[in-house]
């Protein structure tokens, strides 16, 4: 990414998100007390936000944080059918 390339992540859910926004830091070049400075954090803040996959992180942090990467995320919802038996779902 320092030399103009793109590189892209593909994410299949949420639940990767995380991981990815670890990958695009590396893939960046960036280290985690370059993050923790664009970000106005310490550096053991962004440790403990990988650490625990941002599990601590608002939704406005996770922001942050994509722009501080210089990340463009582009959405894409699918809507799967529900699955028969779960919980609170009506069979309407």
């Amino acid at each position: 990414m320092r030399s103009q390339q793109q590189t892209a992540f593909s994410v299949e859910s949420f639940e990767d998100f995380p991981r990815v926004l670890i990958q695009a830091r590396i893939a960046a070049g960036m280290s985690q007390r370059e993050l923790a400075e664009r970000l106005g954090l310490k550096e053991q803040q962004i440790q403990r936000y990988e650490a625990t996959e941002y599990t601590s992180a608002s939704w406005s942090r996770v922001s942050e944080v994509i722009r501080a990467l210089g990340l463009t995320v582009r959405e894409e919802m699918v809507v799967s059918a529900p699955q028969q038996g779960v919980e609170g779902q009506s069979g309407s």
